[in-house]
């Protein structure tokens, strides 16, 4: 095959054409041994049918992501497979709205563009249909510059773990918990989300609010973000919260079991002026569940969520949260990732993780309380 079997032009598309002969660039220099050589700049041009200028900036960009050398005098060459900057993002296949990869995966995208590194993606489906062994030859043979793993949620017993503990490649989980690590000790970006809801609780209690309704995530083991049952309520009382257990709940997530949990709570004529949620996208169904029942946010129950879903700034009233920002997230995963060796297996295990930082959001879904308040009863 010549690169023209690879460079192959689809004008009905909306892809620009510049990029299309960069994605067949980036196939045939995989395909070919370094040093292959590239048909003149003027060859290419007639054949293609395309201009030069168009043809220049896909011949540019190959040269800067370390795909194609040009050598003066000399002409425009395949490079050398190590020069050539790729990374693996391996994603799971649910395309949840609430799963955060949907918000860290512009964030890669963006700073691998920046930096000339191509971005490879495949769902871990995919991959763990294949053997151990063939999962490992796959990898050895692509020689990816690194690999990030996003499917948090599914690897532990995963086909490609074996592989994964003595691949001599820079592997990094961008977004996880120390619960996580603690078991598979990967270099991870970690966010503390213990002490990040404790400053959720403490925001809420610091404005008056002591009287909180915790909502949490049925499907979790801990009671709520790391802490157990004990753990959590000594952590209201150490904040001056109200420890009382009725005033924490369980659900699956689903709008119809948080409605139903939120709502036993009114009948039963709980005293609550806030309520923190487990995500998010927990408080945008707690939200709606107190709407039901005739309470305002934040007129009579305040609210916070938890995590920074991009979307929560936009309601009516603009949710308050914990906010991770996942698209820093992910742009600092791709730096990070190019700094773990290859023999990434010796480091310390303090050097295998770092902390994501975080913020406390206070939007309208939250207000000082005072005596002017209703109670959410």
């Amino acid at each position: 095959m010549t690169i023209y079997d690879y460079l192959k032009i689809d004008r009905r598309t909306g892809t620009p054409i510049y990029r299309q002969l960069l994605s067949g660039l980036e196939r045939f220099c995989r395909d070919c041994p370094a040093e292959t050589p590239i048909p003149p700049e003027r060859d290419l041009s007639k054949t293609l049918g395309v201009s030069r200028t168009t043809l220049r900036q896909a011949l540019r960009e190959g040269c800067s992501r370390g795909l194609i050398v040009s050598r003066w005098a000399k002409g425009i060459f395949v490079a050398e497979q190590e020069k050539r900057r790729r990374i693996l993002v391996l994603l799971p296949d649910s395309t949840e709205i609430s799963m955060p990869w949907n918000y860290t995966m512009p964030g890669i995208e963006q700073r691998a563009g920046e930096l000339s590194i191509t971005v490879e993606k495949m769902s871990t489906t995919f991959l763990r249909s294949q053997t151990p062994g063939e999962i490992e030859q796959f990898l050895n043979r692509e020689r990816f510059t690194g690999i990030l793993h996003m499917d948090h949620t599914s690897w532990e017993e995963a086909e490609e773990m074996p592989v994964l503990r003595r691949l001599r490649t820079p592997i990094l989980f961008p977004h996880s918990c120390l619960h996580w690590f603690r078991r598979i000790p990967f270099p991870m970006n970690i966010v503390d989300e213990r002490r990040a809801f404790r400053d959720a609780v403490a925001s809420m209690v610091k404005m008056g609010h002591t009287k909180i309704v915790t909502l949490a995530a049925l499907s979790t083991s801990s009671a709520i973000r790391g802490y157990s049952g004990g753990e959590y309520s000594a952590m209201l009382k150490a904040l001056g919260a109200d420890p009382d257990p009725e005033l924490f709940l369980k659900a699956p997530y689903r709008e119809d079991q948080v409605a139903e949990a939120i709502g036993s709570l009114i009948r039963q004529k709980k005293e609550f002026t806030a309520v923190v949620c487990f995500s998010d996208f927990f408080a945008i169904m707690a939200l709606k569940a107190l709407k039901t029942h005739s309470l305002r946010v934040p007129e009579d129950v305040s609210l916070m969520g938890f995590c920074g879903f991009p979307g929560g700034q936009f309601l009516t009233p603009g949710l308050s949260t914990i906010d991770f920002h996942y698209f820093r997230i992910g742009r600092n995963a791709v730096d990070r990732l190019l700094t773990i060796p290859p023999d990434w297996q010796n480091m310390k295990m303090s050097e295998r993780i770092a902390y994501s930082p975080y913020d406390v959001v206070i939007r309208d879904s939250m207000r000082t309380r005072n005596s002017g308040n209703r109670k959410g009863t």
